[in-house]
């Protein structure tokens, strides 16, 4: 009999914006947006559609003011959802608004 190794793989991230999160279905997603607000354990951004608080391991090195890309897990809660995340990328240099043409031709 052969054994087959079991690879465990996670779930791709999708992108989405955060004011169209639905935890009863989200599990991985990919954000971006711009950070308001940081601690030591945490990052605030808002992307236009709305603000998410997403919990870290590590302390963000991230300024206000500044684009970032999140990788997150999102854990339904009673209240809503909570996001841990699992990567941060700085965007600078980014054009979002030249991203944002893009994705709209596409989606035509």
């Amino acid at each position: 009999m052969v054994e087959e190794n079991s690879v465990k793989r996670r779930l791709p991230a999708k992108e989405k914006e955060i004011g169209s999160i639905q935890p009863e279905f989200d599990v991985r997603l990919r954000l971006m947006g711009t950070v308001i607000d940081s601690s030591p354990n945490s990052v605030v951004i808002d992307d236009g559609t709305g603000k998410v608080e997403i919990f870290l391991e590590k302390e963000p090195s991230v300024n206000q003011g500044q684009l970032v890309k999140v990788i997150t897990r999102i854990i339904p809660t009673i209240g809503g959802f909570e996001c841990r995340g699992e990567a941060l990328q700085d965007m600078n240099g980014f054009d979002i608004d030249l991203y944002k043409k893009a994705k709209e031709i596409a989606n035509r």
